[in-house]
């Protein structure tokens, strides 16, 4: 079963007073707070090399702040990443638009943390699969090709 909090409450993203420092003394973040509630609209702007990528990475727990905290909902953000609630999409524009993939083969990439090492797909898998797709209006595409 899905943890329902995540899905029908607003999302509040909090990152208080972190700090990111790599290994030979650069100070990459400093000190930084901020608080982002779901349906929020934001902008990080800065010149080349001024920590908006490293920023991010620590949003989505790929670095550890080496002071302060990220949360989600209040659960340390490596927690959301470890229970896939959180994803991120990468910049390209590399898509095989020919590529033989369907809607739900896209939608169903979500589940791969949570199956087993074959990625087969459960009951369990399919029907939270149709309902994501239910619920962002897209039932009856399942099977289009994207």
């Amino acid at each position: 079963m899905i943890n329902n909090q995540y899905f029908y409450e607003k999302p509040n993203l909090v990152v208080d007073n972190a700090t990111v420092t790599y290994n030979k003394g650069h100070t990459a973040i400093y000190d930084a707070s901020f608080n982002i509630t779901g349906g929020s609209i934001c902008a990080l702007v800065g010149v080349n090399g001024s920590g908006k990528s490293t920023l991010f990475k620590t949003i989505m727990g790929l670095v550890t702040p080496t002071k302060g905290r990220v949360t989600l909902n209040n659960a340390a953000i490596k927690t959301a990443l470890k229970q896939n609630i959180i994803a991120y999409v990468a910049q390209t524009e590399e898509v095989d638009w020919n590529f033989p993939v369907l809607v739900s083969d896209v939608v169903m990439m979500g589940r791969y943390g949570k199956m087993s090492i074959l990625r087969i797909p459960s009951h369990q898998d399919k029907q939270i699969v149709a309902e994501a797709l239910a619920r962002v209006d897209l039932t009856g595409l399942e099977k289009r090709q994207i």
